[in-house]
């Protein structure tokens, strides 16, 4: 029973930070180019796993992981998959 107000309340958060860029004042830059997305990750949380993160990225000549065209942690089912993983609600 639990697990369903968590699974509800992770949807409120995930919805409540949807578009945050477009708010007046917003510290949230729009920096990828759908028109919406969700701005609660505001790094990617797979970052670290190289180039097994699944994601579109290019390795710049300097060797940095460049991931401007990819917008997996800013689609909302990875965002609620995300947090509830965070969570421990799902292994």
């Amino acid at each position: 029973m639990i697990r369903r107000y968590v699974d509800y309340h992770i949807r409120r958060i995930v919805l409540s930070t949807m578009d945050l860029w477009k708010e007046e004042n917003s510290i949230c830059k729009k920096c990828h180019s759908p028109d919406s997305i969700n701005c609660l990750l505001c790094y990617c949380p797979r970052y670290d796993m190289g180039t097994e993160c699944g994601g579109n990225f290019v390795i710049l000549e300097n060797g940095i992981k460049d991931c401007s065209d990819c917008t997996i942690p800013h689609d909302p089912v990875f965002v609620e998959e995300y947090l509830k993983y965070k969570l421990g609600i799902y292994k």
